[in-house]
């Protein structure tokens, strides 16, 4: 069989110096607040506490009425955020907020542009603020949007990985397509960086699983994706290449579920306007199914 599989060079090391961490303040939304903590004490990482706040319709009134409930809404955003940097999860670390007004994607865009962003980290599961971003198409139009890698805490998040300081399992599922491949470079690192097992993995229609011989025929594939992605992954750590038939998203969380995956990594293709509102695409599923962070990455622009 043939691929179209890319060869990717690994990036030596990953580099983070600046986190954007978007969030509204509610106590779902600091559920990732610890991954936030830890990554930016290994990395020696500044933090940017982002919330993006929208306006309220006030109707039928002054326009020096709606600017004063607005400075209220302001207020009330840079109280919270002074509350967040004195959590003990902060302390210690170089911290900034950033609180404006506006559309969440665009000015989380601007951000993350304008301050070098390495890594931003959200929730999906805000209930106030940006009520869209609750399980909604702002999750992932943010993330085939920012031009950083995104780190996204699903509703079904496990507590357990709030605590854990290792990647002992990383999950890298790919439709083998360049898109799929941005994200590798970066797991690839991590893997390097905490000698963590690896796995590889590529999903078959599921009726190409219902021929017997399925599996063998399905061996020159994995032998492929084997030899295209070994150069690349440290010595260090153990390399599993597999095949799966079925629905792509159930592949990847029964998997990632069954073996305790500590990470699952994604790349993403780049939003297109109509896409973003589709909520079955492999991705939105995966992060709003999966117990453990889910790294998602664009491809650069050329």
């Amino acid at each position: 069989m043939n691929t179209s599989a890319v060869v990717i060079s690994v990036v030596p090391e990953v580099q983070i110096k600046r986190i954007l961490y978007a969030t509204d303040f509610s106590e779902a939304s600091r559920t990732a607040l610890p991954l936030v903590s830890a990554i930016a004490r290994k990395y020696g990482s500044e933090v940017y506490i982002a919330n993006i706040w929208t306006p309220l319709p006030y109707g039928m009134v002054t326009s020096e009425a709606v600017s004063t409930l607005d400075n209220r809404q302001e207020r009330e955003a840079q109280a919270k955020a002074s509350e967040f940097l004195a959590t003990t999860e902060l302390a210690g670390l170089q911290a900034t907020v950033v609180v404006h007004p506006g559309d969440p994607v665009e000015e989380l865009n601007r951000v993350v542009r304008e301050q070098n962003i390495d890594l931003a980290v959200l929730s999906t599961h805000g209930r106030t603020g940006w009520k869209h971003l609750v399980m909604g198409s702002v999750a992932e139009e943010l993330f085939r949007s920012l031009t950083c890698p995104v780190l996204t805490v699903g509703p079904c998040f496990s507590k357990w990985f709030s605590k854990n300081s290792q990647v002992k399992s990383i999950l890298f599922p790919t439709d083998l397509s360049e898109e799929s491949q941005s994200v590798f470079p970066y797991l690839a690192s991590i893997a390097s960086e905490y000698n963590s097992d690896i796995t590889l993995m590529h999903v078959l229609p599921e009726e190409a699983g219902t021929n017997p011989e399925a599996r063998r025929l399905a061996e020159p594939l994995r032998k492929e994706m084997e030899a295209t992605f070994s150069p690349l992954i440290s010595p260090r750590c153990r390399a599993n290449f597999v095949i799966e038939f079925g629905d792509p998203a159930k592949c990847i969380l029964t998997f990632a579920q069954r073996q305790n995956v500590d990470l699952i990594g994604m790349g993403v293709r780049k939003a297109v306007a109509i896409s973003t509102h589709f909520r079955n695409t492999t991705a939105y599923r995966v992060v709003l199914g999966a117990e453990c962070p889910v790294l998602t990455c664009r491809p650069a622009e050329k």
